[in-house]
């Protein structure tokens, strides 16, 4: 019976924790460069905030988080998202995603950050409501469907699926093009920045930010989370009789060797209604679509209108 030991992340840790990224989470290859943009160089916090567990000097689980701004009321607070949770499967049933949890939960309750949230599937639910997590919702994610089959290929690679995928496509795009020929937009200025204008998506968030919890966008905030080695970055910006939108667009990159190819919107300001918040968005969304011929999904979040997704 194998002896555990639970502790915290150590720079000697990086090589084995991508390795079991891979097995577990995700076939993606993620570069050194990837784990450094997200645990290393994280601007709200002074540490890399990862336990993991070994044994043997095998690292055989990883309970990883990041650090975001969060704002509620006009009040700031730091939070910690839990997020690349992983045990390596001959390794489970050992406790050792509770033990984990607990090691984060000893060093943090007396300090920051404020407060854990984030977004477990239904395995970690249920491990995360037994160590005081409560379940405060649900948030639901568009998606745009272009073609079929590469979706197909990441399921399955049985006879005929390619058949199946293309037959399914032409049913999509005949759904699409119907949607699109209903859908209306008012004459709006939008422009394509292919270098994401940090300052300009600050102002617009901080002329209109919500006083619900969200995620607090500055300078700082921008310049790490959209710099993420594995995606390509660009910004539409929209503007009608001086009210302004934007999106944030994460493309994954040319030539990637990995399933559909994906154009998500990563982010979307303002966060709360205007006037022309709901035309501005439609416009952007459409030029979007328009701008990425060949993506095969398109994503984005429930901060934008429902009515806008559905058209």
């Amino acid at each position: 019976m194998s002896t555990y030991d639970i502790r915290w992340y150590r720079p000697a840790d990086r090589a084995q924790f991508i390795d079991l990224y891979a097995e577990v989470l995700d076939t993606w290859h993620h570069s050194p460069e990837w784990f450094d943009w997200k645990y290393v160089s994280n601007p709200y916090v002074d540490h890399v905030p990862i336990v993991v567990a070994t044994a043997d000097d095998d690292l055989v689980g990883a309970r990883s988080f990041f650090a975001l701004p969060m704002a509620v009321g006009g009040e700031s607070y730091r939070a910690l998202q839990p997020c690349d949770t992983m045990v390596r499967p001959d390794r489970r049933r050992n406790g050792l995603f509770t033990r984990m949890t607990e090691l984060a939960i000893d060093r943090y309750e007396e300090r920051e950050p404020a407060f854990f949230f984030n977004f477990p599937n239904e395995v970690t639910l249920r491990g995360n409501r037994k160590l005081g997590w409560r379940r405060v919702g649900t948030v639901p994610v568009a998606y745009r469907v272009e073609a079929v089959t590469p979706l197909l290929a990441t399921r399955t690679r049985a006879p005929g699926h390619r058949l199946a995928g293309g037959v399914a496509t032409g049913l999509v795009a005949a759904h699409n093009g119907l949607r699109d020929r209903l859908a209306t937009t008012q004459s709006i200025a939008v422009s394509l920045e292919e270098s994401v204008p940090v300052e300009t998506l600050v102002d617009v968030y901080a002329d209109t930010a919500p006083a619900t919890i969200h995620a607090r966008r500055d300078p700082d905030f921008y310049r790490w989370r959209l710099s993420n080695p594995n995606w390509n970055y660009a910004a539409f910006l929209g503007e009608a009789d001086g009210e302004r939108a934007a999106l944030v667009i994460a493309r994954t990159p040319p030539g990637k060797q990995y399933g559909p190819e994906v154009t998500r919107v990563a982010d979307v300001v303002p966060l709360t209604d205007h006037r022309h918040r709901g035309q501005l968005l439609g416009a952007l969304l459409a030029e979007v679509r328009g701008s990425y011929p060949s993506s095969d999904l398109f994503v984005a979040p429930a901060t934008i209108p429902g009515p806008v997704l559905r058209a």
